[in-house]
């Protein structure tokens, strides 16, 4: 089909082909007469017998016809149709943002991400469904996003079309046309199907999107139909920590194997998926709140024996320096606020990392203070980080329009208003992140070298630098497990430069050497604390330099000109994640505090790492 590029169908110049699918291909197309882009859909005549062809393009013209008067505003719509040397077509608002299929990549996205994506899409499924319609095909790749991050969905009627009519199927025999991993079960025995078909459909896409992968798999596809009929669903707790129980009762009612056992109407699901957000997403969660709270009990009730086993461990298989395992213990002891009148811990570097200050301290604060100030800190009992306290307030983000360092994605300068909310002193360390490898929760760093040594992570000479080689992945299920979460970029900014639009965390100075590791005048990274001359208003210390850090939100370049005002979450979709920080290698126009960089979630690097925050009580 793509002897099409470069031609016209109707008023329509094919410039490229978009996609390809068993029956279809779509293509980027310019509309001649309206002087714009849309998308064209084309049919594969050529999967289809002689004899059925003219049937074909006769009910392709009935259906056409009905699915332009879908008019929802999350189903891509029909501008028009038509038939050129037998080739029928479909014409479709072009959406330059590509598929929810290419978004996945086989990753998981954030479980609250995944519930407001979902919506948008079964509300539209529910529309259709009140008009008569089934879809059939409910996929990734039939998930299109908008330009500002909406889910849009299209292919409403083509499977139909073909599977009333023909042919040929997923094996290149005769059967129901689909796809195997998204299909439901009745689909393989019936061809009459009704709308709890796509009800399982997209419980699949819901499945994929907040565990990474698909429920059921197999070499081929009949293997694939008949694990869908006949194998328990896999919990999707086992593939990702921390999913809500409401969530995983959603997905395993939504994947029941029979009709009659799931949600009856799409606007049921709709309602059970609105509740997730209601009761653990939104209005300051109370009940997330409590769970959270349930948790963190639970981890500090933890004895310290159990806690030093671990740490001992770890350090046991890490080094042969018996030592370590002495300072593993001492580090619990001090978190669980033992008296100690001890000095700083000599890590090899001159620095104040949380090792350090833990040894240091001479008491320690509830992870649940009611009351708070600039200058608290607290210490989270499963991995010994010191956090500090960021009050409730407003702060300026961003750039001026006359600051000339700063570019546009930085623009406009604006008022935010966060809640407290704590975060971590410095950057997580090789150390911390070796425990929740050890628990089971974390992947291994992608290297255990840094930009110069051969032996980083896993070498107790750097348990105290910071760990690297991290995606935005690992970074957020290490946070989870802490008890924690990844900071939103702006309360990493708030932090970083206080309240008053400072250009650094130390103020308006320039950057130098002695107040934070950058403009490779190291060439690697320095141990966490290193220093403290160059340490926020609020008492976090690398907020430039070092490594890059990634946080919560999700990257666009314009999304400080539509930013709420209070409490700002980022776009509720995107590419790629954002960066803060600066790192070792950047000048000091690249350290600055309002500076914004991204990277796909699924990136690492030998200067990227992370640290934690938590709200407030």
């Amino acid at each position: 089909m793509n002897i099409l590029i470069g031609k016209d169908l109707g008023r329509y110049h094919i410039l490229e082909q978009l996609g390809e699918g068993g029956m279809a291909t779509v293509y980027k197309a310019y509309d001649l007469r309206l002087e714009r882009n849309v998308a064209v859909k084309v049919i594969r005549v050529d999967q289809f017998a002689p004899a059925v062809l003219e049937r074909v393009l006769n009910r392709f013209e009935r259906e056409a016809k009905a699915l332009a008067r879908l008019t929802q505003s999350n189903i891509v719509h029909i501008n028009d149709y038509g038939e050129q040397d037998g080739i029928p077509y479909l014409v479709m608002d072009y959406l330059p943002g590509g598929t929810l299929k290419e978004m996945l990549k086989g990753q998981p996205m954030p479980w609250q991400e995944a519930v407001r994506l979902v919506i948008p899409v079964a509300r539209a499924l529910d529309y259709a469904h009140r008009q008569g319609m089934i879809h059939r095909d409910v996929k990734p790749s039939n998930i299109l996003i908008t330009a500002d991050g909406e889910p849009m969905l299209t292919d409403f009627g083509i499977a139909k079309i073909i599977d009333d009519e023909a042919t040929v199927d997923l094996t290149g025999t005769s059967a129901t046309v689909g796809t195997p991993e998204y299909m439901a079960p009745e689909q393989v025995i019936s061809k009459t199907v009704d709308q709890r078909a796509d009800i399982y459909s997209l419980g699949v896409v819901f499945y994929e999107m907040v565990t990474g992968r698909k429920p059921f798999q197999a070499d081929t596809p009949m293997a694939v139909l008949f694990k869908q009929a006949s194998e328990p669903l896999p919990r999707p707790g086992q593939f990702v920590l921390g999913l809500p129980e409401g969530l995983e009762q959603v997905l395993i009612k939504a994947l029941a194997k029979k009709p009659e056992d799931r949600y009856q109407r799409m606007g049921e699901l709709v309602v059970a998926l609105e509740g997730l957000t209601g009761s653990q997403m939104a209005g300051a969660g109370k009940k997330l709140e409590v769970l959270n709270n349930q948790e963190e009990e639970r981890k500090e009730a933890e004895t310290t024996r159990e806690v030093q086993q671990r740490l001992t461990y770890h350090h046991q298989r890490s080094t042969k320096w018996g030592g370590w395992a002495v300072l593993g213990a001492l580090v619990v002891l001090v978190a669980l606020g033992v008296a100690l009148g001890i000095g700083l811990l000599n890590m090899g570097q001159k620095g104040i990392g949380p090792l350090a200050n833990l040894a240091n301290r001479t008491s320690t604060p509830s992870m649940e203070a009611t009351s708070a100030a600039i200058g608290s800190t607290r210490t989270r009992p499963v991995d010994g980080m010191e956090m500090v306290y960021v009050p409730r307030g407003e702060f300026l983000m961003g750039s001026t329009s006359s600051d000339k360092m700063a570019g546009s994605e930085e623009k406009p300068q604006h008022t935010v208003s966060l809640d407290a909310y704590w975060i971590d002193k410095t950057n997580v360390t090789n150390l911390m992140y070796a425990i929740c490898v050890s628990a089971g929760a974390c992947q291994v760093p992608s290297t255990s070298a840094s930009k110069m040594r051969s032996s980083y992570y896993g070498n107790s000479l750097y348990d105290n630098y910071p760990v690297i080689y991290v995606s935005w992945t690992d970074a957020n299920a290490y946070c989870a497990w802490a008890g924690a979460r990844l900071p939103t970029e702006a309360e990493w900014e708030k932090a970083a430069r206080g309240t008053d639009g400072k250009i650094y965390p130390w103020g308006s100075g320039s950057p130098s050497s002695r107040l934070l590791n950058y403009n490779s005048n190291i060439g690697d990274t320095t141990a966490v604390g290193s220093y403290p001359s160059g340490a926020s208003p609020y008492g976090a210390f690398d907020m430039a330099g070092n490594i890059w850090e990634w946080v919560n939100d999700w990257y666009s370049a314009t999304y400080y000109s539509q930013s709420p005002a209070s409490n700002p979450q980022g776009p509720a979709m995107g590419q790629s994640r954002v960066l803060r920080g600066g790192a070792l290698n950047d000048s000091g126009t690249g350290v600055r505090s309002a500076l914004r960089y991204w990277g796909l979630p699924t990136n690492s690097a030998y200067n990227i790492g992370f640290r934690c925050a938590r709200s407030s009580p």
